[in-house]
This record gives structure tokens, sequence and C-alpha cells, in this order.
């Protein structure tokens, strides 16, 4: 069992987002916005109560804060609000929140179940997050990759480059030898 909303909050500020905690109806909403956007995300307990809750929480989060969206400026233009649960929806219940994505009245939305770990939680935030890429790299020695990669470049100085004792100015002055 994971601290959802806490993991996503992390989330968000490693991203640059400013976020924080608030109290929507008694229950933890997190608040959250960048020089572009503002967004509200809410968890559930199930799959189904997501499904059937939704809309309302949408609701009172733009009548709760309606005059912030008109201090907004353009920003307003971009809310986003993210619907999100631990719980595993059923095959039925996955297309139905994925419908809640398409619905582009009133906020742009992120719908998620299932969520048990970071990996998880991060997948469901892509659209609000940076481009992210993480190179897979074989199981190989570093040494021996660098020499391949400076091989390709320059062959003379394969050994030189990676000699301590040689200086980088040095290495760079053969390398224009060719």
């Amino acid at each position: 069992m994971i601290d959802l909303l806490s993991m996503t909050q992390v989330l968000l500020k490693e991203a640059g987002f400013d976020a924080r905690l608030v109290s929507l109806n008694k229950a933890p909403l997190l608040c959250f916005e960048d020089s572009a956007l503002l967004g509200f995300c809410y968890t559930f307990e199930s799959a189904d109560q997501l499904l059937r809750e939704w809309q309302k929480v949408e609701t009172d989060v733009l009548i709760r804060f309606a005059p912030n969206f008109r201090a907004a400026g353009d920003k307003a233009w971009n809310v986003y609000c993210a619907f999100l649960s631990e719980d595993a929806p059923t095959d039925e219940q996955a297309r139905e929140i994925g419908w809640i994505e398409e619905d582009l009245q009133r906020t742009r939305k992120i719908a998620a179940c299932g969520i048990a770990d970071r990996r998880a939680l991060i997948a469901s935030l892509l659209p609000l997050l940076p481009v992210q890429y993480q190179p897979i790299l074989p199981d190989s020695d570093v040494t021996e990759r660098l020499k391949r990669r400076v091989a390709d470049i320059s062959p003379n100085v394969v050994q030189t480059a990676l000699d301590e004792s040689v200086s980088v100015a040095e290495v760079v002055r053969r390398m224009g030898e060719r």
C-alpha cells in the first residue's frame, strides 16, 4: 500500500511544480502549478468510486477555485484534474476510465487506476511531466565501450585518450592530426 497523494506531490515537485495539499469536502486534494498550467489531484479508494464520483469532484474543484482561475490569466485555459486510485480496475472499468480522459469539457483529465508503485504513477502522469528518456545500456565493460566510441571518432588516440598522464589538450591536438 502506497501513499498515492504524497508520492504524487513529491513527483510533481521533482518535476518543478509548486504542489500543496488542501482539503476538499474534508478529503485531501493536491493542488499543483507551474508557469504554464494549474492542476488538481484527487485519489479514490477504488476504481468504482473513481467512476462514480470524478465528475462531482471536478465540479467541486472548479467551484472552490473559481476566483483563482480568474486571477491565473492564460493558465486558466490549461487546467488539469488527475483522478487516481491504487485499486486495479476490471477490464470494463479500465475502458470507462480511459473515456474520462477523452472528456475535454471544463478541464483536461488524467484518470488512472492500479497504481502500485512510483513507475506506474510516472506512467499515469506523463502528460504533465517533462519529457523523460532513460536509455537502456547493455551490460558491458564501460572502459571497452569508451574505447569503441573513441575509436569511431579518432582511432589514433584510443590509448592516449584513456591515459591519465596525458592532458586533455594533448588528446585534442592528436585528434586533429588524423
